[in-house]
């Protein structure tokens, strides 16, 4: 082989890898274009959220400071009753005694105790087998 041959195999060698890279480049060019785009709308939508989840957070802060703020007043506003030691009148023991039961619940709430058979194990059946 004389130096003309392989400059020529060394110049179809690199115009080939020089293709071959063009034609990667174009094809992962967009692949990669469009995988950028998907990022930065996810990134936008990833700061969209986090910004409302901060802003969520402050009225969250804020109504819970209202809410206590809130109830601190009407304990200080409340009059406190006072707690009396004494034995109930003769009149208020019997408006006690003499109240009407309450109802009795209703028959859907009720409670009702397990009723087991008589060996001991409750009733089965027998179902037939998928195969």
């Amino acid at each position: 082989m004389d130096s003309g041959t392989i400059a020529a195999m060394l110049g179809g060698v690199l115009a080939g890898g020089l293709l071959a890279a063009v034609v990667g480049a174009l094809l992962w060019g967009r692949k990669l274009s469009r995988a950028k785009e998907r990022i930065s709308k996810l990134d936008h939508a990833s700061q969209f959220a986090e910004q409302q989840n901060a802003q969520v957070r402050k009225q969250v802060e804020h109504l819970q400071r209202e809410v206590t703020d809130l109830r601190t007043q009407l304990s200080r506003s409340k009059p406190r009753q006072e707690v009396s030691t004494s034995e109930p009148t003769r009149q208020e023991a019997e408006d006690l005694l003499l109240r009407q039961p309450a109802p009795e619940a209703f028959a859907a709430t009720q409670i009702l105790p397990r009723q087991s058979p008589s060996d001991g194990f409750p009733r089965t059946q027998v179902l037939p087998r998928k195969r």
